[in-house]
């Protein structure tokens, strides 16, 4: 049997082993994550997190997601940014920076995270924004503007303040866009 095919099959018995009831069975098939490649079973990490209240899982999708280094990762994490839960943005936006995956193509979609999300949302989006490295597009930081002054002429919330962070690093960031 190839290298392929075999690895196949262990990527397909980990995403039916995190399906499993077992508890034991789950947090074997998050360890074996972390040894055999973990972009191939994310999407199947971001159901597991949403679908369950077990903390020990979500303790180490948290740590899984925190060490991936792929830029396929990137994609598939902004991507959910605009279908996930608030438990799981707030994740994504930690592993984000935790990472250092560089979302700096990605602004407006944190941007609309956190203005959708709740006051935690929020600041992993700013810490997110505030700790990301250019070349800054100009486009994609009016456009995050351009969302926040649009969350501003809706009203606020409890996350105002935050929102305001968030403008005013997009602001510093344009003197610096090319």
């Amino acid at each position: 049997m190839n290298q392929i095919t075999e690895k196949n099959k262990v990527v397909k018995q980990i995403i039916e082993d995190l399906k499993n009831n077992d508890e034991k069975v789950v947090l074997k098939a998050l360890e074996k994550i972390k040894d055999k490649g973990k972009t191939s079973v994310i999407v199947p990490m971001f159901d597991l997190f949403e679908s369950t209240s077990n903390e020990k899982y979500r303790v180490e999708i948290k740590k899984i997601f925190s060490s991936i280094k792929d830029s396929y990762a990137l994609d598939l994490f902004v991507e959910r940014l605009s279908s996930g839960s608030y438990e799981l943005n707030e994740v994504l936006l930690y592993s984000l920076w935790n990472s250092n995956l560089n979302a700096v193509d990605f602004i407006p979609e944190i941007v609309e995270t956190a203005i959708n999300g709740n006051y935690m949302v929020a600041l992993e989006a700013l810490t997110v924004i505030e700790n990301l490295e250019g070349p800054f597009s100009n486009e994609k930081l009016e456009e995050s503007r351009y969302l926040i002054n649009e969350y501003f002429a809706e009203g606020v919330d409890e996350k105002a303040d935050l929102i305001k962070s968030i403008l005013d690093v997009v602001l510093e960031l344009e003197n610096t866009a090319i």
